[in-house]
């Protein structure tokens, strides 16, 4: 919301607009903390709650938490698993609820909120899979479209033989800035401390986005983690996003590159690198569709993987 207010305040400056559009650009600037707007008598509360709940629909490759169906070899020895432990996969569906907000309490500083809750079931296998997640993010402007960021989050997973948590903390600063031709950015750089089941590590990242007065939009980020001994942990990672209209309606393509290392298993070393492609196009206002395919390259060919991505995403009911 900060990179699209600013595209917003600095393509109407100095043009002559419409009511409506001024109205928009005082409420967007009260959103982000600034209590003068652009000086109209526009009452906008300063904290904010939504509540939401959304169906869900997805192919999922590993509903139950379940191992390859594949031996494991080792060099010359070869195991094989038991039958009650192998992955299941197929369509799952169910709806997810939560509730996100914001509370401004400075000129251009505020603090945004969420929590959400899933459940998403198989016919086919007769189980499910549970998923909670929560984030804060404290928001401040310094000065000269100059912000700093403080934000933690996490994630919790629940499948049938396995259940995971992920959380972490992070500090960044962003610059918002143009460069002329309706090209509006935004840069970031900063630190995040993650926090596995098994491990903990420091982590850079970076970003940079773009939107465009014609609607197309651009994001790239990157983020490498320091070595972790004896765990297999991400130490590099990659996205590009590119988003534009296609027949009128939003056309999103991302692909991801990430490398993992410092796994070891029986005393073999383990090294991932994951792939993906994804495109998502907004079939209308309440409904849009993922496709796309993620590989698994590991040196362990037991961990190895190749999957389709297909999802279906509903508009949520908001209250």
């Amino acid at each position: 919301t900060r990179l699209r207010t600013y595209c917003i305040a600095e393509t109407l400056v100095g043009n002559a607009v419409t009511l409506n559009d001024a109205l928009l650009l005082d409420t967007l600037l009260k959103r982000e903390g600034f209590a003068a707007g652009i000086g109209l008598p526009n009452s906008v509360d300063t904290s904010t709650t939504q509540t939401f709940v959304s169906p869900t629909l997805d192919y999922n490759s590993n509903i139950n938490g379940g191992n390859p169906n594949r031996p494991l070899v080792l060099g010359g020895l070869t195991f094989t698993g038991d039958d009650t432990f192998l992955r299941r996969e197929g369509v799952v569906a169910g709806a997810a609820a939560g509730v996100n907000g914001r509370t401004v309490y400075g000129n251009g500083d505020y603090l945004d909120y969420a929590v959400s809750a899933s459940y998403a079931y198989s016919p086919q296998h007769g189980i499910g899979i549970a998923r909670g997640s929560t984030n804060v993010c404290s928001r401040n402007h310094i000065a000269n479209q100059w912000y700093v960021d403080a934000c933690g989050d996490s994630t919790r997973l629940v499948r049938d033989l396995a259940a995971e948590t992920n959380s972490g903390l992070s500090l960044s600063t962003a610059k918002l800035f143009s460069t002329g031709n309706g090209a509006f950015h935004s840069t970031s750089i900063g630190v995040r401390r993650y926090y596995a089941e098994q491990y903990q590590q420091n982590q850079l990242q970076l970003g940079w986005n773009t939107v465009r007065n014609s609607g197309a939009y651009t994001g790239f980020n990157f983020s490498c983690g320091e070595a972790v001994q004896n765990k297999l942990a991400q130490r590099r990672s990659a996205s590009a996003t590119v988003g534009t209209a296609v027949f009128d309606r939003a056309l999103t393509a991302t692909a991801s590159y990430s490398y993992a290392d410092g796994g070891k298993l029986l005393g073999f070393e383990r090294n991932d690198t994951t792939r993906s492609l994804t495109l998502n196009y907004a079939l209308n206002a309440n409904l849009s569709v993922s496709v796309g395919y993620r590989t698994v390259d590991s040196t362990i060919d037991y961990f190895s993987e190749r999957e389709p991505i297909v999802s279906v995403q509903f508009a949520p009911i908001r209250f």
